[in-house]
């Protein structure tokens, strides 16, 4: 993607994000007593677990994110305009937003 193309996220904003998903679902899963289970251990190094490495994205990913959260976005914001506009208002409200979620969230 250039420089002059529509704006989009930052990677560093996404890769925070995630970072703090990746981080709440640790401790959630620590909390609930729930061992780190996911991809056998047996597959990793001696003396590294999984619990221990940090989680992160690749540089494509977070791209690929970034693009996508900014597509997302936009079709929302669209979608609420046109109902805002079939019903007169010049603004979009949070009504038009939860009429359209639905809907978005089954094409996306």
């Amino acid at each position: 993607m250039d420089d002059n193309e529509a704006p989009t996220f930052e990677p560093d904003l996404i890769r925070a994000i995630f970072k703090h998903i990746w981080i709440k679902k640790a401790q959630e899963r620590e909390r609930n007593g729930f061992p780190n289970t996911e991809a056998g251990d047996s597959e990793v190094g001696a003396g590294t677990s999984k619990k221990n490495r940090p989680t992160s994205a690749n540089t494509n990913a977070l791209k690929l994110s970034c693009e996508l959260v900014r597509i997302f976005i936009t079709e929302a914001i669209q979608r609420a305009g046109t109902i805002a506009e079939a019903e007169g208002s010049t603004m979009i409200e949070p009504t038009h937003l939860e009429r359209i979620l639905p809907q978005l969230l089954l094409d996306f």
